[in-house]
């Protein structure tokens, strides 16, 4: 695979995580957020869903109460996991009988990774990014000497240092075989669909035409707003994730072209505040490509 150059960053030499008085920061702390949103393990799984969606995050670090020091992380998978998506789910049907209000009011520890991705504020942006891509995740959470949460840096950071124009086609380096949903598909399929396969956004397509895409957002927002009582004619989470996900997904989808440069894919993002892009032509779906995928070329 063709990969671009490094734009504005590279490799500073091996990293050093011996203790030093007065020691500076790495350089990926220049480009990490460093107001990050935390909660406590006791805090109830629906709060988490109301933090990802008014704050626009797909993951919140799980720290001791009244600190910073790192327990552990939620991300909007593993919310999606609990509530249909997945092997978590067993907690909704056997601990609470498919109860839905008791299961939204279960603290996160139950649900929470321990195993957190995570580097030190000494990191260099590279490492950082090479850290980020083996993860699997799209997010990095930077810990100071003591544990603690000093930043958090994730796969948008990075497309910052993307020119508009790099001469190189997203055609190249989209993925074609593209997982899909129909408009009738029920939220349980994408649920499950995200989990299985590790993704965080599904086009939706009707007649080999592309007439939407449904993201985890999407989905957290559905519950974390009054639009899921709309459908819950008992208590049971079922009735809430057998509606048609039509019902849920976004219809104004941003989209780009085979042909277009890869910067301007980036820009895009970057700009529209999304993290992937269905491609298309002549409406109909040819592939996709992420920030992720931008982020192999670069590292």
């Amino acid at each position: 695979m063709r990969r671009i150059p490094h734009y504005g960053f590279g490799d500073r030499g091996p990293l050093e995580f011996r203790s030093r008085l007065h020691r500076e920061e790495g350089d990926v702390m220049r480009i990490a957020s460093r107001e990050v949103v935390t909660a406590p393990p006791t805090t109830p799984i629906i709060k988490i869903v109301s933090l990802m969606v008014k704050n626009r995050i797909r993951r919140v670090p799980i720290v001791t109460a009244g600190s910073r020091r790192l327990e552990g992380i939620v991300r909007s998978r593993d919310v999606i996991n609990f509530l249909g998506g997945g092997q978590k789910h067993d907690i909704v049907s056997k601990k609470f009988g498919g109860n839905f209000f008791a299961a939204i009011n279960e603290p996160v520890k139950e649900i929470m990774e321990r195993d957190v991705p995570k580097a030190s504020v000494y990191s260099s942006i590279l490492d950082a990014a090479k850290l980020l891509l083996a993860s699997g995740q799209g997010g990095l959470i930077l810990v100071n000497e003591n544990g603690e949460i000093a930043g958090v840096v994730t796969d948008r950071d990075f497309t910052r240092f993307i020119p508009e124009s790099t001469g190189h086609h997203v055609e190249y380096y989209m993925t074609r075989r593209v997982l899909s949903v129909a408009p009738s598909s029920q939220i349980s399929e994408v649920m499950r669909k995200i989990v299985e396969w590790n993704v965080r956004r599904l086009p939706v397509v009707e007649n080999g035409r592309l007439v939407g895409i449904v993201t985890s957002m999407d989905v957290l927002r559905y519950f974390g707003t009054g639009k899921v009582f709309e459908h819950l004619r008992s208590q049971k989470i079922d009735d809430v994730i057998s509606v048609p996900v039509e019902e849920i997904m976004t219809r104004d989808v941003v989209k780009i072209s085979p042909g277009a440069d890869i910067g301007e894919a980036a820009a895009l993002m970057r700009e529209r505040g999304c993290g992937g892009l269905p491609v298309v032509s002549d409406d109909r779906l040819v592939g996709i490509i992420t920030e992720r995928d931008l982020l192999r070329l670069m590292v």
